[in-house]
C-alpha cells in the first residue's frame, strides 16, 4: 500500500530541536522553566509542539498567547537560531 506524502501517518517528527530549546529555557530561567522535572515539555511546562518551533517564534506570536511567561522570556532573551551544517 503506497502512502502519499501528505498522509499524516508519514509525518516525521524530530524532537532534537525541542530538547535543545527546553534545555535553553531551563538553563537560563530555572525558576520558571525547571520547577517540575515531570512537567510536560521535558520538564519546562511548555508543550512539545511549541518547543519544536520556539526558535522561530516572536514574543508576540499567537502561539505564545497562552504562555505569557514564555513570551516575556523570549522578549528578554531570544532563543538561539539553528546553526547550519558545517563542513
Amino acid at each position: 500500500m503506497d502512502q502519499k506524502p501528505e498522509d499524516p501517518a508519514r509525518k516525521q517528527r524530530c524532537f532534537t530541536r525541542a530538547v535543545k530549546n527546553a534545555n535553553f529555557l531551563k538553563q537560563h530561567d530555572p525558576a520558571t522553566f525547571a520547577r517540575d522535572k515531570d512537567a510536560r515539555g521535558f520538564g519546562t511546562g511548555v508543550p512539545i509542539e511549541i518547543l519544536q518551533v520556539l526558535h522561530r517564534l516572536e514574543p508576540d506570536s499567537a502561539e505564545l498567547k497562552p504562555y505569557p511567561e514564555l513570551s516575556a522570556f523570549i522578549a528578554r532573551r531570544p532563543m538561539p537560531k539553528v546553526q547550519g551544517w558545517k563542513r
